[in-house]
């Protein structure tokens, strides 16, 4: 290898930190992790005592998810700021991203519809994945309780998107206890496009997936199969392979994002340096108008380094489904999902905590 490095614009350097960053974890981000609601369960988790698990204290200010406390009528709710420091490029970071329910033509402001935690530690060279129904019923800071996907849109008032990604990650920090450091949004355009500009992926598709109640861009249906086998997607067919969960179940769906995320991976990996070069440009112009982040230029190269020097067994992906959480009725007869803190709380710990006092 050449001990000296070209030096290439701006532009492109932000590209080439997108395509070792973003191509492997976008997929993932537009898949929507709901899970469905037993609605006969005779079970009020607001009720239920917490006590600290494996050494983590549940409260606010410690490592681990804090209770849901029954509001009190009048009561201010909790205003809070990230506690955590912007990364400088050597510790963990923890980074939120959002999915946008966003269709063509509408606004960048929607419900966050799917949220997942990105935890990288270039010490340990691992990475934890964790995602967010949601529909977890959480206190909102200064909002009271509510879905979780609701935080953005309460604090994007006056079209503010930096405020409506400020105020999701307090949501997020303070009800599991992970101490956040950035934030990345993301639409449907900024998958399929990036997808395209990559040439598609390559996915074996072990049973064959017929939904024809699949959504379209304009609310009304369109019907999706796929045969079994090994396929080749393009970007529209990617995405719709991730979000699809009519013909099985959420768990199904989460199965597939999981496909779509190594398929992007491997494709990335596949183009090499060479092949980055020569998609730079279309890379840039197909993601550039469906992502919003608060990273610099700096970080992004940081973090597309370490991200590039994690192996694929040192990647942990988990998801708060009922192994963590239970259905519950809100009094206007809304369904939603409550973390079980005792078990999320181990959780959490192994995931942001791993090695750490």
């Amino acid at each position: 290898m050449r001990s000296s490095q070209p030096v290439l614009p701006g532009w492109l350097t932000y590209l080439l930190s997108i395509a070792f960053v973003f191509s492997g974890i976008a997929v993932v981000v537009f898949a929507y992790f709901t899970f469905q609601v037993m609605l006969n369960r005779p079970l009020n988790p607001l009720e239920q005592s917490v006590a600290a698990v494996a050494g983590v204290d549940l409260s606010l200010e410690q490592i681990g998810p804090s209770d849901v406390p029954t509001l009190i009528p009048g009561q201010a709710t909790p205003t809070l700021v990230p506690t955590s420091e912007p990364w400088e490029g050597s510790d963990r970071v923890n980074i939120l991203l959002m999915g946008i329910d966003r269709r063509p033509g509408e606004a960048f402001i929607s419900r966050t519809d799917t949220m997942m935690l990105i935890s990288l530690d270039p010490v340990t060279e691992s990475a934890s994945i964790l995602s967010i129904p949601r529909d977890l019923y959480v206190l909102i800071p200064g909002h009271g309780r509510d879905r979780i996907n609701t935080a953005f849109v309460y604090g994007s008032a006056g079209n503010n998107p930096v405020g409506g990604a400020a105020l999701a990650m307090q949501t997020v920090e303070y009800n599991l206890g992970v101490p956040i450091n950035h934030y990345i949004l993301v639409d449907f355009s900024a998958v399929t496009n990036g997808i395209d500009a990559l040439g598609g992926i390559d996915v074996y598709v072990p049973v064959a997936i017929n939904d024809p109640t699949f959504p379209d861009m304009d609310y009304g249906f369109d019907p999706l199969f796929i045969p079994a086998g090994q396929q080749h997607l393009d970007g529209a067919t990617a995405l719709k392979y991730a979000r699809t969960r009519h013909q099985d179940n959420d768990f199904g769906r989460a199965a597939r994002q999981q496909q779509v995320v190594l398929a992007v991976r491997q494709k990335a990996a596949a183009l090499g340096f060479t092949g980055l070069i020569a998609q730079a440009g279309t890379l840039y112009r197909q993601v550039e108008n469906g992502v919003r982040t608060d990273l610099s230029l700096e970080q992004m190269i940081r973090l597309a380094t370490a991200a590039n020097s994690i192996d694929s067994e040192n990647i942990y992906n988990e998801v708060l489904d009922y192994d963590y959480v239970s259905s519950y009725r809100t009094e206007a007869g809304a369904a939603v999902l409550i973390l079980d803190n005792q078990k999320a709380a181990v959780l959490i710990q192994e995931l942001f905590y791993n090695g750490e006092n």
